[in-house]
């Protein structure tokens, strides 16, 4: 299978002082794609780079215009990110160093969604994984949903029909409500999710015989129990599919012992080993894959990214 990596040097929030207020790296994605650099001689010939951030028109696809409108102000902003004082800061700032990252993050989503579909690739957005942003709010650092913005724009488009099947394999710590409710009662949408749900946004609603693979785990769990229930569920979703057209596996490294928000007990090794058994199994399936990075709140997620971006180029030139 062909495979790319989307990236661009504007992925990084360039918002002095962030790390002081928000436990997020702000520079985890140029320090990924400096790890592989140093470690592919060759890597530009896999980079797909997005050449703007996405338009309000695409994003009113999945989002009301209300919504967007409302991101024009400080206060907006700031609850999305949940840092209050950046109430104060001014709109303008938080656009041009905060929010135009995430549009262009956003696009890079997209356009490793349209790759995919087009040449039955494996793709790699390395920023992206938006899954707690709604149609009409963002919540938990998520403004743009770009999942489903991506899956509703490949619909527009007609690259996929709205019977065509799309799954999500969702490994962030964080149970990704925002990408559920916009596709809620679609059949042609599954979502495989394994989330600690004593964190934001909690458990999953309704009875748990009608969301099998809605996999709720406890704080602290082990690198060993992770997996072991990992290797349990996710290959009884992935024999539920009949050949989906695409699947975006959400690979939030916020799973990771410390991760001050994902709060798991899964050591580096363990989240190394997640990623290679998910994209070994994608891989014999031969269906189009997208992988985002969401989550991730230590030194070491940039790490975990380039880990999961070499894993996936060495996947897609076997077999």
């Amino acid at each position: 299978m062909k495979s790319k990596l989307v990236y661009s040097n504007l992925y990084d929030f360039r918002l002095w002082g962030l790390d002081k207020l928000h436990p997020f790296d702000a520079k985890k994605f140029s320090r990924a794609w400096a790890s592989l650099q140093a470690a592919i001689p060759n890597l530009n010939d896999y980079v797909l780079t997005p050449e703007a951030p996405v338009t309000d028109e695409t994003l009113r696809l999945a989002h009301t215009a209300g919504y967007l409108e409302t991101l024009k102000t400080s206060s907006a902003i700031a609850n999305v990110i949940e840092v209050k004082v950046a109430r104060l800061l001014p709109s303008k700032i938080l656009i041009s160093n905060l929010l135009d990252p995430i549009r262009l993050a956003t696009q890079g989503t997209l356009l490793a969604a349209e790759y995919a579909v087009k040449n039955q690739a494996l793709v790699m957005n390395l920023g992206g994984g938006f899954h707690h942003a709604f149609a009409d709010h963002g919540e938990g650092f998520c403004f743009f949903a770009d999942a489903a913005l991506a899956i509703k724009k490949l619909r527009h488009d007609l690259s996929l029909t709205s019977s065509d099947l799309v799954a999500m394999i969702d490994l962030d710590a964080h149970r990704g409500n925002g990408f559920e409710s916009f596709f809620a009662g679609d059949e042609h949408v599954a979502i495989f999710d394994m989330y600690n749900f004593q964190v934001y946004p909690g458990m999953h609603q309704g009875d748990v015989d009608d969301f099998p693979f809605m996999v709720p785990l406890r704080s602290g769990i082990s690198g060993k129990d992770y997996l072991a229930a990992l290797s349990d569920e996710l290959p009884r979703f992935l024999k539920s599919l009949n050949k989906p057209k695409l699947v975006f596996y959400n690979a939030g490294t916020d799973v990771l012992k410390g991760d001050p928000l994902g709060r798991l007990n899964v050591e580096y090794t363990d989240v190394v080993e997640r990623d290679n058994y998910v994209l070994r199994l994608l891989r014999e399936l031969n269906v189009p894959v997208v992988v985002l990075t969401s989550g991730g709140y230590t030194s070491e997620s940039y790490k975990l990214i380039a880990e999961c971006a070499r894993s996936l180029l060495a996947c897609a030139q076997k077999g």
